[in-house]
């Protein structure tokens, strides 16, 4: 057949098809789009369709049919969560409500039908939900098997949390509020789970300091004081309630219909008798129908010692803490010169005995520190002029004894100008006597005692309380501290009752709190870190938030104090001078508080070479050698820890000022009962016998030596020399120093 070409440029030829239909297939393609059409299809043609269909036209049959509806209604009612396939009785649930409540001793009669699971109580329409889900879990099931079973397990891992998590926080409630809440309970006619109508802060993991006994860390301290350290960081955790917290409060609902005034009141009263870590005040809110339980003001959580305290409270009034109303002081100069803190181990004894020091010796003071632990104090106040720190029984010993030889050189001087009496700071330097685990030292004490052959109590101890109970008018006060207080730490009842400023901190033996609070019903207070009880004379007890301070920030103040006492000892030189001399002794107190910040640390005159200087630039009583003790007639200048008149107890010539007539005063030996005293150590010469004596090379024994410089150094000739007590309190206080 001829082909035919279209000429070049002639249009498209549409075929006829295009524009008509004689087949009508046209017609066909339209009527498929309708929609009707389609939902026809699908009902008669899928399988989830004509279920569909036939849900529909049953349906319809049983608008029209009783037969047809009684033998649908079963398959109905358990389509759309119906329990049983009969019509429900008077005790069954309907669709929307759950079954109403039937009391357990109500007799039932032939017949009735009373639902006791909680399924069976359930509401109809969640048994439907749950049947229907657990249908298209099986078709998830089927259809995509290990996604079904992963979103399976993370379901299951998930409901299984949250029982635990809930059964958990109703055991950590029972145990916490079961007292109260059965009470309560009681008196609102509630049953059941009492959180439903009690109202408590959320259960919360905390972390508990375990209190050791003080035999296991006393032995710990011999074995390593890293190892006493570590153990006092121990600590276990404990799921509990916080209502100690400051802001905890706890509601309990009430219902409309309770109208009793006396009612109220006894829940009231109820709540704040036995609610835990009280005291709690309850507050009765009849709009909100709603008992809640708050604290009453309580300390602050977090107290810092700062420029602020330091300014505004002279050295005899030592800010401690705070309680709700504010700074808690320990009043020195009143009733209280001495002070006893128990506490176990890691609650805060070295820092408030930091706070207390940064304190007193900001302010001009001098101090004194037996520490047992050796590293208890050494960054913060080691090597400085105003403080000696000793470590062993026989450097305690030696503390003591310069104590109480400067206690009774001030009394002679009182007793000869009674003046002084009213105001004895105006003419001595305050000065302080700090002894860390009191029951080591004691036990420490009395083992050096057995081993001198004394008999009874041992000399130290003898003496320590002729300083308990004379001390406060000569401007010289105590603090010690302890792990529990209890009787050998205080000797005897005396030794307890001349220490009236009392502070107790962390988990308390009953024994213990009776020992420090005799006849005061035992305070609650929050278990966490500082919170403490502090005691000032007989009956007044206080909650408080013990301060605390960083070992950098007490040193600071120490280091200010240096200038501070310099200038007020020279003003006490003046003004004792002049009483001794006959004149006016009217010369103003110093200005006692500059910042540390304003007051260069290095002050001139207070090398640590040579032996240790006191503040007013004298020499310092070494830790083996003289010892302060001027006549009342000594005009020398009177600076608390200067060598003015000093005296050696091996009866060498005092050194220091000359009196008034260009002469030393006599010297003489103070009598403690007529007690042995120390005797000073014969020296050790050159840097080869210093480093025998210790044990060590004398290459390492130098170089330990320079990096570290040992106080209470002295000269002979041109070699070093020192006691066997000052190189052994050395090497106490750095025990890994020229190790070998």
């Amino acid at each position: 057949m001829p082909s035919f070409a279209l000429p070049e440029g002639s249009a498209h030829i549409t075929p006829l098809t295009a524009h008509t239909d004689p087949t009508g297939l046209l017609a066909t393609d339209s009527l498929a789009e309708n929609p009707a059409v389609r939902l026809a299809e699908w009902l008669l043609t899928t399988p989830f369709g004509l279920t569909c269909t036939g849900v529909l036209v049953v349906g319809g049959a049983c608008l029209f049919d009783e037969r047809i509806r009684k033998a649908v209604a079963p398959l109905w009612r358990f389509a759309t969560g119906g329990l049983v396939l009969v019509e429900p009785g008077a005790w069954d649930s309907t669709w929307t409500r759950p079954a109403p409540h039937r009391p357990e001793n109500q007799p039932m009669f032939r017949g009735e039908r009373v639902p006791r699971t909680r399924w069976a109580k359930m509401p109809g329409y969640q048994r439907m939900l749950i049947r229907w889900g657990a249908m298209l879990y099986a078709w998830a099931l089927y259809m995509a098997p290990w996604l079904t079973l992963l979103l399976s397990l993370a379901l299951l891992v998930g409901i299984v949390t949250t029982k635990a998590v809930r059964l958990i926080q109703d055991r950590v409630f029972n145990r916490t509020m079961a007292v109260f809440a059965q009470g309560a309970a009681v008196l609102l006619d509630e049953e059941g789970d009492p959180r439903r109508w009690i109202a408590a802060p959320k259960v919360r993991l905390t972390w508990l300091p375990v209190a050791l006994d003080p035999r296991i860390t006393q032995a710990a301290r011999k074995v390593s004081p890293s190892l006493e350290q570590k153990l006092g960081k121990l600590a276990f955790p404990v799921l509990r309630i916080p209502l100690e917290d400051d802001d905890a409060k706890v509601r309990v609902a009430l219902d409309a219909g309770l109208i009793n005034k006396n009612l109220i009141a006894e829940l009231k009263r109820l709540g704040e008798a036995r609610l835990p870590e009280g005291p709690w005040k309850g507050v009765h809110s009849e709009a909100k129908l709603v008992m809640e339980f708050k604290h009453p003001k309580r300390p602050p959580a977090d107290v810092v010692y700062n420029d602020d305290a330091f300014h505004q409270f002279p050295v005899t009034e030592v800010p401690i803490g705070k309680s709700a109303e504010g700074w808690a002081t320990l009043p020195l100069a009143e009733l209280t010169p001495h002070t006893v803190m128990s506490a176990t181990t890691g609650w805060c004894k070295t820092t408030t005995a930091n706070v207390y020091l940064a304190h007193v010796l900001g302010n001009g003071a001098r101090a004194f520190i037996n520490d047992p632990k050796r590293i208890g104090f050494v960054s913060a106040f080691g090597n400085l002029p105003n403080v000696t720190i000793r470590t062993t029984a026989q450097g305690w010993k030696t503390a003591n004894f310069e104590f109480l030889s400067e206690m009774e050189r001030r009394y002679e001087l009182i007793e000869k100008y009674p003046e002084i009496k009213e105001n004895p700071l105006d003419y001595f330097q305050p000065w302080f006597l700090v002894n860390d685990e009191r029951g080591s030292y004691v036990s420490d004490l009395k083992d050096l005692a057995k081993a001198e052959e004394e008999k009874g109590l041992p000399s130290t101890l003898r003496w320590e309380k002729k300083i308990l109970w004379q001390s406060r008018a000569a401007g010289m006060y105590m603090l010690d501290l302890a792990q529990q207080a209890n009787l050998p730490v205080f000797i005897d009842s005396d030794g307890r009752d001349q220490r009236m400023a009392r502070i107790a901190s962390g988990p308390q033996t009953r024994s213990s709190w009776v020992m420090l609070f005799p006849g005061i019903a035992k305070k609650s207070i929050p278990v966490k870190k500082g919170r403490a009880v502090l005691g000032i004379g007989v009956d007044n007890v206080t909650e408080i938030q013990l301060a605390r301070i960083t070992d950098e920030k007490a040193r600071a103040y120490a280091q200010a104090g240096i200038a501070i006492a310099e200038r007020e000892n020279a003003a006490r030189a003046k003004r004792l001078a002049d009483l001794i001399g006959g004149q006016s002794a009217s010369v103003p107190p110093a200005d006692t508080t500059p910042s540390p910040d304003k007051i260069a640390p290095s002050v001139p005159g207070q090398s640590l070479s040579g032996g240790t200087q006191a503040p007013g630039g004298a020499q310092a009583p070494a830790d083996h050698g003289p010892l302060s003790f001027a006549k009342p007639d000594n005009t020398a200048g009177e600076s608390g820890n200067d060598t003015a008149g000093v005296i050696d107890i091996a009866q060498v010539p005092a050194q220091g000022n000359p009196d008034s007539d260009g002469q030393q005063a006599a010297a003489t030996v103070p009598q403690a009962d007529s007690e042995p005293v120390p005797v000073a150590d014969e020296l050790i010469i050159g840097i080869q016998a210093g480093a025998d004596y210790l044990g060590m090379s004398k290459d390492n024994f130098e170089r330990s030596r320079r990096r570290r410089p040992i106080q209470g150094e002295q000269r002979d000739g041109i070699q070093p020399a020192w006691t066997g007590l000052v190189l052994n309190e050395w090497r106490a206080q750095a025990p890994r120093a020229g190790a070998n």
